[in-house]
């Protein structure tokens, strides 16, 4: 003879049905705040950040809004904000590097120094502003794997693979709708923008 009364769920059985239902709506409410939009601008300030510092090491600088910090009862002279002279100049130490650590196959030091420094400019600059995003996300993904195989081949976990991970987002979801590459679908075609 068969029971016809359900069998109650277990006292596990309720708990782990209360986690599900509290997980899902913390995942919801996550998701509203964290937008991909926010996500995605905090994912190109990020990486345009490391690849920016990269090039102002590469090039003569300027500062803005000096201060003086004390070091061991030494005064430094340091800077909130380094920008890059213009034009360009780059370096004596960073063709140094180029003929040196950073020398890459088939380029010749001069042209690779350039190219990096340059890519380390405008890609960056890109990215902040949401223009021509995935091409510069590309870019800088490019310039990750040639670091990676030719420069620092032993940083892959430690640094390269968190700057890959990145730019494929970027690359693969976009730039979100804080960026001119938004504005620049808006303009152009306002229906598919709306949708």
């Amino acid at each position: 003879m068969t029971s016809s009364n359900p069998v109650a769920p277990s006292q596990p059985a309720r708990m782990f049905a209360t986690l599900h239902r509290l997980h899902g709506k913390a995942a919801a409410l996550a998701e509203r705040i964290i937008a991909h939009d926010l996500l995605s601008l905090f994912m190109r300030l990020t990486i345009a950040g490391v690849f920016w510092r990269s090039f102002l090491t590469k090039v003569e600088t300027f500062g803005v809004w000096r201060y003086v910090e004390v070091i061991n009862d030494f005064e430094i002279e340091k800077f909130h904000i380094r920008l890059p002279e213009l034009p360009l100049d780059m370096k004596a130490t960073t063709l140094a590097q180029f003929r040196g650590d950073f020398a890459l196959p088939l380029l010749p030091a001069e042209l690779a120094a350039w190219m990096a420094t340059l890519g380390e400019f405008i890609l960056p600059i890109l990215l902040v502003i949401g223009l021509f995003t995935r091409f510069a996300a590309a870019g800088l993904l490019v310039m990750t794997l040639v670091i990676q195989i030719f420069v620092f081949p032993d940083a892959w976990w430690a640094t390269h693979a968190l700057w890959a991970a990145m730019l494929l987002f970027i690359i693969g979801r976009g730039p979100g709708r804080i960026s001119m590459d938004h504005l620049a679908a808006r303009l152009v075609s306002p229906r598919a923008s709306a949708s």
